[in-house]
């Protein structure tokens, strides 16, 4: 499926950029801005998803069918009020790869910019997608989106995500031998559907693949919004 994109947030550009907090010369807040409509321009956001019953052996959450184990205590936690859940995809497509490798070749600062730019708009997708799903399910209450590499769930349970949801067919979306998505501005993630409003558990530091090597939590920030 499709979806429009039509804005997302340069705070969150900014933040990615490293930003602390100064006064951001006029030329800069052009180019940002200027990266900002071309990467608005370029993006065709497409998202795939699916919802499965769960199952619960012990205190591990199983889908039903397939029988495919959800693998750690963390996913546990964020489905311990869940009886089913959504596997979801979403990519910007690989237009945005390719300008963001020319603007390598020619103006580095550009294919900074627009990398950062990227992010914060697949991230904007995946919250417009929530939302469309909600609608389109009739949802009152959604845990947190929890991606394979979080916490305690390997990444290499991205495979079982692209497998079941059959992106590479459905929205181009495939993965490497390492377990990273391609095009790279794209997301998998399980959302529980629950009977209760949620607590959201894992918008944090310590729930990130990244956590080791964060450059935002070297500079004492946070991606988070």
């Amino acid at each position: 499926m499709e979806i429009k994109l039509s804005e997302f947030s340069k705070a969150e550009v900014l933040q990615y950029l490293g930003w602390r907090g100064s006064e951001i010369p006029k030329d800069v807040q052009n180019q940002i801005d200027e990266c900002i409509k071309i990467t608005l321009e370029t993006i065709k956001p497409r998202w795939t998803y699916k919802v499965f019953d769960i199952d619960w052996k012990g205190e591990t959450p199983v889908l039903k069918e397939p029988q495919i184990a959800l693998i750690g205590n963390d996913i546990a936690t964020m489905l311990k009020d869940c009886k089913k859940c959504i596997f979801m995809a979403a990519t910007l497509g690989a237009d945005i790869e390719r300008v963001i490798r020319m603007a390598e070749i020619r103006n580095m600062s550009n294919a900074i910019i627009l990398d950062c730019c990227g992010s914060s708009a697949i991230e904007a997708v995946c919250d417009k997608v929530e939302e469309e799903i909600k609608q389109k399910l009739n949802i009152e209450y959604l845990t947190d989106r929890f991606s394979a590499g979080y916490g305690d769930m390997p990444i290499s349970f991205q495979n079982e995500m692209v497998n079941l949801l059959d992106t590479q067919r459905q929205i181009g979306l495939m993965l490497t031998d390492s377990c990273i998505l391609t095009p790279r501005k794209s997301v998998t993630a399980i959302i529980g559907i629950a009977e209760t409003k949620q607590t959201k558990r894992f918008r944090g530091c310590a729930y990130c693949s990244m956590f080791e090597n964060c450059r935002f939590r070297k500079a004492g920030k946070t991606c988070g919004k």
